[in-house]
């Protein structure tokens, strides 16, 4: 229940822009669901360019206003792996629609990904709810919930030019106190798990604001935020870049919370006498078990993400002194550590709110009287 409150966000966003961007398309042209039925390689034309190769595929129409009709595409290969799309028979493709002229005209524009999606995703929510009962069906209520705040509430105001960081830290704060508290219940556990979630979060947050104005990053350096760049959007791109920095910690930062605080709610029920500073101290000790685990996560996470590039610098032989005072380097190298800096605080926030709540006041007293 835990590993996967990030993953799914991730998720749902990455879900929310490709539906954004397939409402945009939508405005040009339509797309429609084919399965292939025949591929027949094209002799070569003589004006052909060297190595290029043409097809004949023939689809047949699973959607759209040609249901059921078979057509046959002129598909061209340039020998590229990026650029060439390449199929076969009995794979399901998407077609573009130029509805332009008298007669419906279809393209090959790429491959049908829902289904796997769809199941990955149905295997993800079995697993969960069987294996966590009650608590994992409250963890995909929750998580969807969380989808829908973001799709409506933090994506639209960002959008409207609104501060990224203040609309992110804000309603993720608020966000992780709802999802906590509906997960394990008005508790005192709960109490300390948010109030180390939110600490973390904030640190995160302040720390990425700092350490990125300092670095003068300017959040233009994925291809995405170029694109958005051309759009007549009024984006705050440096504090959109900060934004995701906090979104993508609070994952592992959830997790920090609730197993903080869970595991010193045992331990008080295991020595109900237990005083105040030894249920800190253990806690504390808990707590560093987790950080290396956690802060490995985020870091390599980021590392896998971007290996291509990492090869591409090592292919070029970049120094890496250069590599790492490059923009895209240096925003995932702050990243990386404003997220494991706001886990690492979360860490002793949990263990003082979880000590101060589940320590009796007696107990407090007697042990500060010492």
């Amino acid at each position: 229940m835990k590993k996967p409150a990030g993953i799914m966000i991730v998720l749902l966003l990455m879900l929310v822009f490709a539906a954004a961007g397939s409402a945009q398309e939508a405005e040009t042209y339509s797309t429609y669901e084919g399965r292939v039925l025949t591929v027949e390689i094209l002799e070569p034309q003589p004006f052909a360019e060297e190595g290029w190769e043409n097809q004949l595929v023939t689809v047949k129409l699973l959607s759209g206003p040609d249901k059921g009709r078979e057509v046959q595409i002129l598909h061209t290969l340039t020998g590229h792996p990026y650029f060439d799309l390449r199929v076969r028979e009995g794979q399901r493709v998407i077609l573009q629609a130029d509805e332009s002229g008298p007669a419906i005209d279809y393209f090959l524009a790429d491959l049908a990904r829902t289904r796997p999606l769809l199941v990955i995703t149905a295997l993800f929510i079995l697993l969960v709810m069987l294996i966590g009962g009650r608590q994992g069906v409250k963890a995909i209520l929750s998580l969807v919930g969380m989808g829908v705040v973001i799709v409506t509430m933090i994506l639209p105001l960002i959008l409207r030019g609104f501060n990224p960081i203040v609309v992110t830290v804000g309603l993720c704060s608020l966000l992780t106190g709802l999802f906590i508290l509906f997960v394990t219940g008005p508790t005192k556990k709960t109490a300390a798990a948010i109030a180390g979630t939110v600490g973390g979060l904030l640190a995160a947050g302040l720390l990425a604001l700092a350490v990125g104005k300092a670095s003068f990053l300017t959040g233009l350096s994925s291809g995405e935020a170029q694109m958005l760049s051309f759009m007549d959007t009024p984006i705050d791109f440096q504090g959109l870049l900060f934004s995701g920095i906090i979104v993508g910690a609070l994952g592992a930062i959830l997790d920090v919370g609730i197993s903080i605080a869970s595991a010193m709610e045992q331990i008080k029920e295991a020595d109900p006498e237990t005083d105040f500073t030894t249920l800190f101290t253990r806690g504390i000790l808990v707590g560093r078990d987790m950080i290396a685990t956690m802060s490995n996560t985020l870091i390599l996470a980021y590392v896998g993400s971007s290996l291509p590039l990492l090869l591409l610098f090592q292919v070029s032989s970049t120094s890496w002194k250069e590599v790492f005072n490059l923009d895209m380097v240096a925003s995932e190298v702050v990243r990386a550590m404003a997220g494991s800096i706001g886990l690492t605080l979360a860490i002793p926030i949990t263990a003082l709110v979880s000590a101060f709540l589940f320590v009796h006041a007696e107990h407090k007293s007697k042990h500060l009287s010492h």
